[in-house]
């Protein structure tokens, strides 16, 4: 099978990498430092759309620190570079640093106008977090949300399949009337109440959900109107 270029996706910043591949996470995902448009970022794979990697990256040089540490205290998210695992507050990423890629996975994708995910426009957030808590059942980490803006509207989302089996690639998300600073959405399949936004995850009796912001717009999602 030939290898496709990767879709490469620009995050806000380190602090929503850092969410991405530690947050609620049981094993962090191991985070790629490599030089992509000249510049030095951090990178991880986070899903396949038709062949093709959709990696999503945050601009900074690691220089040689050999981990991403990343912990949550008292509704205070810190994200750091580090050259051990001495503080076991915190958990880790290991960096690994690429020298050179295959030549396709050094480029970026050329996203066609009709390419990308399926999308799936849901009603409330209750509905979403219903989608990204869903592994929970299996004791598994809980979806990202990616939180985006298209238009003048930001969106809120997850990508996900019906099934592992199955080639079509889904997209739900909900709009939102504001960008929402908190990093984490609060949601309880057990109490009568709306999923919240928030920044702590001491509360119990909760599923937590880590949302990420993207940089700019998703490039593999077209909302409707």
């Amino acid at each position: 099978m030939r290898l496709k270029a990767p879709c490469y996706i620009a995050l806000a910043d380190l602090k929503d990498f850092g969410r991405l591949v530690c947050a609620l996470e049981r094993v962090p995902m191991p985070a790629f430092s490599l030089k992509l448009g000249g510049k030095m970022v951090l990178a991880a794979q986070h899903d396949v759309l038709d062949g093709r990697p959709v990696i999503y990256y945050a601009e900074v040089d690691a220089g040689k620190a050999q981990y991403l540490a990343y912990r949550v205290s008292s509704g205070v998210e810190e994200v750091t570079l580090a050259d051990s695992v001495g503080n076991p507050t915190f958990v880790y990423s290991p960096i690994l640093r690429v020298e050179k890629f295959p030549p396709a996975l050094s480029k970026f994708a050329k996203v066609e106008k009709k390419a990308g995910y399926t999308v799936i426009k849901l009603s409330d957030l209750a509905s979403l977090a219903k989608v990204a808590a869903y592994k929970t059942i299996f004791e598994e980490a809980p979806l990202p949300l990616f939180m985006s803006k298209e238009r003048g509207k930001i969106i809120i989302g997850t990508p996900m399949s019906v099934s592992e089996n199955d080639s079509q690639s889904y997209y739900y998300y909900v709009l939102l009337g504001s960008a929402m600073q908190e990093p984490f959405l609060r949601y309880s399949s057990q109490k009568a109440e709306q999923p919240a936004f928030t920044s702590s995850l001491d509360e119990h009796g909760y599923i937590y959900l880590k949302v990420v912001r993207l940089a700019a717009d998703h490039p593999l999602v077209k909302s409707y109107d």
